[in-house]
C-alpha cells in the first residue's frame, strides 16, 4: 500500500476511525444535555404546577372562610332581627293572660279585678315591651295594697304578686267603718271588713295614736277589748266587753302596762287606770269571784 505525502494535509488531517468516535461521544453529550434540560424544565413546571395548585387550594379556603364568616354574620343578623321583631312587635310573645296572686279568699274575686285595673296592662301587648315598674306604681296607689310585685312570665303571661295590708282596728268615721294597719293606714279590704273589734273612735288627731295601742296589745288582752276610744294623745282609753273601761294613755311601756293590767282584772272594777303602770289605781271593785 502506498502512502501519499501531502504535506497541507500533515496537520489536519484525523483518521477516520477517531473522527466518527468524537462525532457520537458530541452527540451522547448533546443528547444528555437536551435530557437534562428537558429533565429541569419537567421538574420546574411540575413544581410550579403543585405551587399554583396549593396557592388554589389556598385562595379557595379562604374564600370559603370568608364566605362562611359572611353567611355566618348575615344568619346572626338574621336571627337577632327576628327576635327583636317577635319580642318587641308580633303577637307571638304577647301579653295572653294577667293573674294576681297572694289574695286573701275573702278578696280574692274583687281584689283581682281591682288589681288587673289599676295594673292597666293590655292584652296582646308585646310582653318585652311592659313597663313593670310603672304597672307596680299604679297597683300601689290602691289604699288596700302594702306591696306588690310585676313579674314576667315568659312567654305570654303576667304575673302580679300582691301583699294585702293587714287590719288591726276599725276605724268609725261617722257612720263609714274602715280597717286600718299598724302603721295608721286607712283602707277598705277588698273582701269587706271582717274584723268587728275593736273599734277605733275618737279625735282625729289621736287616731294614730290608738292604733299604736291597738297593735301593741297582746293577743289575750285584745280580745277583750270592744272599742278604743281617743280622747287625746295621751289619754286613750279601752272599753272591755264586760264594759269596764282602762285607761291606757299613750302608746309607751306597753308591755309593763299589760302585765299590771293583768294582775288588776281579778278585782273586776269598773275602771282600771294604767297610764301610769308604776301607779296603778282601780275604781268601783267588786272584788274577786268567790
Amino acid at each position: 500500500m502506498t502512502v501519499l505525502d501531502n504535506p497541507s494535509l500533515e496537520g489536519d488531517s484525523v483518521p477516520a476511525s477517531m473522527t466518527g468516535r468524537d462525532r457520537e461521544t458530541g452527540d451522547e453529550r448533546a443528547a444528555a444535555s437536551e435530557q437534562k434540560v428537558r429533565r429541569r424544565r419537567f421538574l420546574f413546571t411540575r413544581r410550579r404546577r403543585q405551587r399554583r395548585a396549593v396557592a388554589d387550594r389556598w385562595v379557595a379556603r379562604a374564600q370559603r372562610r370568608r364566605w362562611w364568616r359572611l353567611a355566618s354574620v348575615v344568619l346572626v343578623v338574621a336571627l337577632i332581627v327576628g327576635a327583636v321583631w317577635a319580642a318587641w312587635f308580633s303577637s307571638l310573645l304577647a301579653v295572653h293572660q294577667v293573674s294576681v296572686v297572694g289574695l286573701s279568699d275573702e278578696g280574692e274575686l274583687v281584689g283581682g279585678q281591682e288589681v288587673r285595673s289599676a295594673a292597666s296592662i293590655p292584652v296582646d301587648m308585646p310582653i318585652a315591651r311592659l313597663d313593670t315598674a310603672s304597672a307596680q306604681a299604679r297597683v300601689l296607689e290602691l289604699p288596700w295594697v302594702a306591696s306588690v310585685e310585676v313579674r314576667r312570665a315568659w312567654p305570654q303571661d303576667v304575673v302580679i304578686a300582691v301583699t294585702e295590708r293587714s287590719p288591726v282596728a276599725v276605724v268609725m268615721q261617722g257612720q263609714e267603718r274602715r280597717g286600718v294597719d299598724a302603721e295608721g293606714n286607712l283602707f277598705d279590704p277588698p273582701g269587706g271588713l271582717w274584723l268587728t273589734d275593736p273599734i277605733i273612735r275618737g279625735d282625729d288627731s289621736a287616731i294614730a295614736e290608738a292604733v299604736k295601742v291597738a297593735s301593741s296589745l297582746p293577743a289575750d288582752l285584745e280580745k277583750r277589748v270592744r272599742v278604743i276610744q281617743a280622747v287625746s294623745v295621751d289619754d286613750i282609753r279601752l272599753k272591755l266587753g264586760n264594759k269596764s273601761i282602762v285607761r291606757w294613755g299613750n302608746s309607751q311601756e306597753a308591755e309593763l302596762k299589760a302585765e299590771v293590767l293583768r294582775s288588776l282584772l281579778p278585782r273586776r272594777a269598773q275602771s282600771y287606770d294604767v297610764s301610769a303602770p308604776s301607779l296603778p289605781a282601780t275604781f268601783g271593785e267588786k272584788g274577786p269571784k268567790k
